[in-house]
């Protein structure tokens, strides 16, 4: 059976929200055992020190590259791209032109196909089986 209230106070109180004052005071409780992290990723600094000898080598000039590697894959690269160019912006092209950008392109991947090394060496030339550093 449902309990019966004499106060109508009391159903008042039951009603209204808390005010803003008790809300505070319960978040001070519940936060009050958190603590701050003792250091954070803005607290890391660097030490100026030199801990090796370590010089970078110079890197090799940029045209020190196979050539016929470059030209494959500027063909390779070249011919979808003048293709679609030329589809864009010259709607009359000759199908000698499209033939000779299609052989481009295969020439390209067959280039650089056959510039895949033959060996078996899965090694590499350190040997081993992991990164070298």
């Amino acid at each position: 059976m449902a309990e019966h209230r004499d106060d109508p106070a009391d159903d008042r109180q039951e009603d209204q929200p808390p005010d803003q004052a008790e809300i505070d005071r319960q978040w001070e409780g519940i936060v009050a055992g958190l603590e701050p992290p003792v250091w954070g990723p803005r607290d890391y600094t660097v030490d100026d020190e030199d801990e090796g000898d370590f010089v970078a080598p110079d890197p090799p000039a940029l045209g020190s590259g196979r050539p016929a590697v470059a030209l494959s894959a500027a063909g390779l690269a070249g011919g979808p791209v003048a293709l679609l160019l030329a589809a864009l912006f010259w709607p009359g092209i000759p199908g000698l032109v499209v033939t000779l950008l299609i052989a481009v392109m295969v020439a390209g991947g067959v280039g650089l196909f056959l510039s895949l090394p033959r060996d078996q060496d899965r090694d590499g030339p350190w040997g081993g089986d992991g990164a070298q550093v």
